[in-house]
């Protein structure tokens, strides 16, 4: 028998042990009719240099995978090329013994050659990443909405700017209202290449999932600007009780198109509640309604984890609240220590630099505390209870928090 190893690439040739592997650690059915649709997705859009595997024997107890991604930032236009971190699992046969380590510390280490300023993920479990040099930066919100209550309306909406459209047509429309709607919020994460016809059933992809009912808003200029994806969970009763759907996307690039998809949600027939989830924290909603408790928020969960590969590129790219000057001396005691050295952000009208000092420091500052805030999802100030911060220069730990500040909260409804 010979001794479990690291393997990069791995072949299209192994995806079936590979993806086996991964659906059994994640609780999923290896055999389900979902898992042949995916296994032929996932078939059409590999890339070998980009996965890894731990192989014992003829047997594949590990996997790990990255994608090439694009990440809105704060106060910028542009979109940050990034390294997204996907299908991790260890078998349960081979935990604790260095194997996710020996993974995930080559992929960050192709991540730093490859000269990305960040890498990201969604994490299964809170524990695991931080030992790597993530930490969670955006939250997401679940809700229950019940527009059949008092005052549930929102308040000068029209629902006839919207109008069904095909799985064809969004394959056409889709791509584009979503990158204007996604660039309206920091956290969003792409839906570029083969995202949509995968999940549309499109182009040689097998539809994944259930099939949605699919709308459109129309801007005043007649152009899609606005997008809405549901599907029903539970049929109207004949004993009065109210269907139900969930929502699955509602993206919008301008506040008018925002404001009538939920003008159209709140007008469905037969419909008395309505779930969505991976929603912002500060869904603005609410302050549209005459009843603002006719949306409940059921539960907050951490969304998009972040690791700073290059800290200069990533400060530099993103836009900030306030002027100013601030040196930061980066701890990264992380796998790799990619972001560890002191570094001068300097913003002056609105644009920023960032650049390796010499110059004392006014701010200590944790790798993950860093991370943490880059999105501005989160605030040094209550990072430093965690001694991820330390002011070195009174005043400066609450100018970075005003500097790394964002009018509203981050958030990304796209899985990867």
């Amino acid at each position: 028998m010979s001794e479990p190893e690291v393997v990069n690439p791995v072949p299209v040739e192994a995806i079936e042990p590979w993806m086996r592997t991964l659906r059994t650690a994640l609780l999923h059915d290896p055999g389900a009719p979902d898992a042949l649709t995916r296994l032929h997705n996932r078939r059409r859009t590999w890339t070998p240099e980009r996965t890894w595997g731990v192989r014992h024997d003829d047997r594949w107890v590990g996997t790990l995978a990255t994608e090439a991604r694009t990440l809105t930032v704060p106060g910028s236009p542009d979109v940050v090329a990034v390294d997204a971190l996907t299908a991790v699992s260890v078998a349960a046969t081979h935990r604790r013994r260095g194997f996710l380590r020996g993974m995930l510390g080559r992929s960050l280490a192709a991540a730093a050659e490859r000269g990305d300023a960040l890498s990201v993920l969604i994490a299964a479990e809170w524990p695991i990443y931080g030992r790597f040099g993530y930490a969670p930066a955006t939250q997401s919100a679940r809700y229950r909405y019940h527009p059949r209550r008092p005052g549930a309306l929102p308040r000068g909406g029209d629902a006839h700017r919207i109008r069904a459209v095909t799985a064809d047509e969004v394959g056409e429309i889709g791509p584009v209202v979503f990158d204007r709607a996604r660039r309206r919020d920091a956290g969003q994460m792409d839906r570029d290449g083969a995202w949509w016809p995968r999940s549309l059933g499109l182009g040689g992809f097998e539809l994944q999932g259930e099939r949605q009912h699919w709308f459109v808003h129309d801007g005043d200029d007649g152009a899609p600007d606005g997008l809405l994806a549901w599907r029903p969970t539970r049929s109207l009763d004949l004993d009065g009780t109210p269907g139900a759907v969930a929502v699955q996307l509602l993206a919008a690039a301008t506040d008018a198109a925002y404001l009538n998809l939920w003008t159209y949600l709140a007008g469905i027939d037969l419909v008395g509640e309505i779930t969505l989830d991976e929603r912002p924290v500060d869904e603005p909603v609410r302050w549209l309604l005459g009843d603002g408790r006719a949306l409940q928020e059921t539960g907050t969960v951490d969304e998009l984890w972040v690791r700073l590969l290059d800290v200069p590129a990533a400060l530099t790219a993103r836009g900030y609240a306030a002027d100013g000057r601030i040196v930061l001396d980066v701890r990264d005691e992380d796998t790799g220590g990619y972001a560890a050295g002191r570094f001068a952000l300097d913003v002056a009208g609105g644009v920023a630099r960032c650049e390796p000092t010499a110059d004392g420091a006014d701010l200590l500052v944790a790798q993950r505390a860093l991370a943490s805030a880059y999105l501005g999802g989160h605030r040094l100030r209550r990072l430093a209870v965690a001694a991820g911060v330390e002011e070195r220069t009174p005043g400066a730990l609450d100018r970075a928090d005003l500097m790394f500040s964002t009018p509203v909260a981050p958030w990304n409804q796209t899985h990867f």
